[in-house]
């Protein structure tokens, strides 16, 4: 890569990265309201967030130690999640004695949806921009999330999310 190509790149991620906070800023109203919509104190919160990025569960011991709290408090915390179908406790396949507990499927979604916040791709400001301008940013969010996927820390994508970026 050539001197001329290493300055561009760097203008680009610079110009990037400071779009992506424009952004934040101006939707920071509607990922507020996602937040103060949810029926989870901020304990909870990240009992599930561990949860999500284990998917084999955790036992309310190693949650406990990892959350730095009590077993009884813990135990508390996981019986709320529970109660809103956030986790839920099943035996652990190699030794019956433990209890697993996994985030559920809309414990997932609860925490995709605080993450990733992107009403940026809603289809009101998308419609807005030219065709060429539509399939550049479609090309890049491929390009990004194959780099994303490739990530040791990558969650997995649902292949029903994939397919809404393919190509048509």
């Amino acid at each position: 890569m050539d001197t001329d190509d290493r300055l561009e790149r760097e203008a680009l991620l610079a110009e990037l990265l400071g779009m992506q906070e424009d952004l934040e800023t101006s939707l920071a109203p509607e990922i507020i309201e996602s937040v103060l919509a949810l029926r989870l104190t901020m304990q909870q919160l990240k009992v599930l967030t561990l949860l999500v990025t284990e998917p084999e569960g955790s036992t309310i011991q190693g949650l406990a130690r990892t959350a730095g709290v009590s077993l009884a408090t813990m135990s508390g915390i996981v019986v709320r999640l529970e109660s809103q179908n956030m986790v839920e406790r099943t035996i652990d396949p190699r030794d019956h004695r433990v209890r697993r507990v996994t985030a559920t499927a809309t414990g997932r979604e609860t925490v995709r949806r605080l993450l990733v916040g992107r009403p940026e791709l809603s289809r009101t400001p998308l419609s807005r921009l030219a065709l060429d301008d539509l399939r550049a940013l479609t090309q890049g969010i491929r390009a990004l999330l194959r780099s994303l996927n490739d990530s040791p820390f990558a969650i997995a994508v649902p292949p029903t999310d994939k397919r809404s970026l393919e190509p048509r």
